[in-house]
């Protein structure tokens, strides 16, 4: 089992991805609740918001306070990426009900094992189209 910490992941993604276009920001936040870990400016310009999560089990420790962030801005580039072992797992806004609830047991949006291409996980958030609400 892994004894990494949220800090070393974000320096394992800030490493992956330092080869793309983009800028990847880790955001310290201590006076609002449920704001993600991380703000991506992607390769077409376009703004992703990343929560950070290492999992040990199956269970996804997402705060209530993180549960609404994400639930209230489903319509946007915001993402839930979880980590256990050699394995990230990608998770969309509109799915952190179900990862609170399920864990790692919830269908990831994306899985990328070791070694991470990190090409790809750019990618996957990339092409990912939030519909339209009617």
């Amino acid at each position: 089992m892994s004894n990494q910490t949220e800090s070393s992941f974000w320096k394992q993604i800030k490493t992956g991805l330092s080869a793309t276009d983009t800028i990847c920001t880790r955001i310290e936040n201590s006076s609002t609740q449920g704001i993600p870990d991380l703000l991506l400016l992607d390769r077409a310009k376009n703004f992703h918001l990343i929560e950070l999560k290492v999992v040990k089990g199956n269970k996804v420790l997402l705060s209530p306070h993180q549960v609404s962030f994400a639930t209230r801005h489903r319509g946007a580039n915001s993402w839930i990426v979880a980590k256990k072992d050699e394995t990230v797992y990608l998770y969309r806004a509109d799915q952190a009900i179900e990862v609170f609830e399920d864990g790692l047991r919830c269908s990831a949006h994306g899985t990328f094992t070791k070694p991470v291409n990190w090409s790809d996980f750019l990618t996957t958030i990339e092409t990912y189209r939030v519909p339209l609400e009617s």
